[in-house]
């Protein structure tokens, strides 16, 4: 049987010799070849940033932006964090503006002039001045109201202010007007339990706001009997003097968003205009009863004045009260 021979078998004994290339040479040839594209590697220039200079760092954060880097070295964030330290501890050695402000704004008082008309409380009285307004409410109890009563008119909730005119005239008849008016406003305080809450206003040309605790801005205050013990000095050692002025009075409690407002006064002048009237109105918008107390001398005028207009408006009771014929 003939053999065949394959293609490298017929060639020539010296070609097939030729084709054999030994594997330390090809060694050689490859780790030349590697060590050439390195060194043009290495010396190639650089296309990158700037070259910065060398800082020493344990650890280091690094800030990039487009043109820069910036290195924050354990050091820059210690000194940073002792300055910030400093500052916050010199800005809470320093009063609050707040406070200052708070306590200013509720003592500021409108002119005459500024409440002429009918849009003048809005502007100069808003929010009633710094008062809180009592957000907590009778502390969530559904059904945990009080009833109590100013000279027979009453008033039904959680939120009880009491403005009481002190100008010169409640002095007359012996003193007789205001040491009344003292008696009923302590005796209501004493129906208040402590998850209610209550404030005093006693007003002549400017109010008088009950403000037991002096290192906040006055607020309405939780019937506790600590605070009823102090509101009863207070009212105790209130004088008569001076004129009268009621709308800041009104707007002060009004702020307050009060459940009853308790207002009295001997004075027929100066009477709340229509405009005055309509802008106290606007300005309860807790809805709150108004009771307008007034004191007077002898049988009750005939005919609607601006008292009994203010109690009708805002849901209350208009009471007479003849003077003369106090104890």
């Amino acid at each position: 049987m003939a053999t065949v021979a394959n293609d490298y078998d017929v060639l020539p004994r010296d070609y097939r010799s030729t084709r054999r290339i030994p594997a330390w040479l090809m060694s050689v040839g490859l780790h030349t070849c590697l060590l050439i594209a390195c060194a043009l590697l290495i010396h190639s220039p650089s296309k990158g940033p700037a070259v910065e200079s060398d800082r020493t760092a344990g650890i280091a954060l690094v800030q990039r932006s487009q043109t820069e880097t910036t290195y924050f070295t354990e050091e820059d964030v210690a000194s940073a964090s002792s300055t910030a330290a400093t500052a916050t501890t010199d800005s809470a050695s320093q009063p609050s503006p707040n406070l200052k402000t708070s306590v200013e704004l509720a003592m500021h008082l409108p002119s005459s002039e500024e409440l002429s008309s009918s849009t003048g409380l809005g502007q100069v009285l808003p929010g009633a001045i710094g008062f809180t307004t009592g957000s907590e409410g009778a502390r969530g109890l559904a059904d945990g109201q009080a009833r109590t009563q100013v000279f027979g008119a009453e008033g039904t909730g959680n939120k009880f202010i009491y403005v009481f005119d002190r100008s010169a005239s409640m002095e007359g008849f012996q003193g007789r007007p205001m040491a009344a008016a003292k008696s009923q406003l302590i005796a209501s305080l004493g129906d208040l339990e402590s998850v209610h809450q209550f404030q005093i206003v006693f007003y002549n040309e400017e109010p008088a706001v009950f403000h037991p605790d002096r290192s906040r801005p006055p607020s309405i205050l939780f019937a506790s009997d600590e605070n009823k013990k102090s509101a009863q000095s207070f009212v105790e050692q209130m004088t008569a003097l001076g004129g009268t002025r009621h709308v800041e009075a009104l707007v002060l409690a009004l702020g307050m968003n009060p459940d009853v407002v308790f207002f009295l006064t001997d004075a027929a002048e100066p009477q709340l205009t229509p405009a005055e009237l309509s802008a106290i109105r606007r300005r309860n918008r807790s809805e709150a009863t108004i009771n307008a107390i007034e004191f007077g001398s002898g049988p009750q005028p005939r005919g609607e004045n601006f008292l009994m207009r203010l109690a009708r408006e805002n849901h209350g009771k208009h009471v007479y009260v003849d003077v003369s014929k106090l104890p």
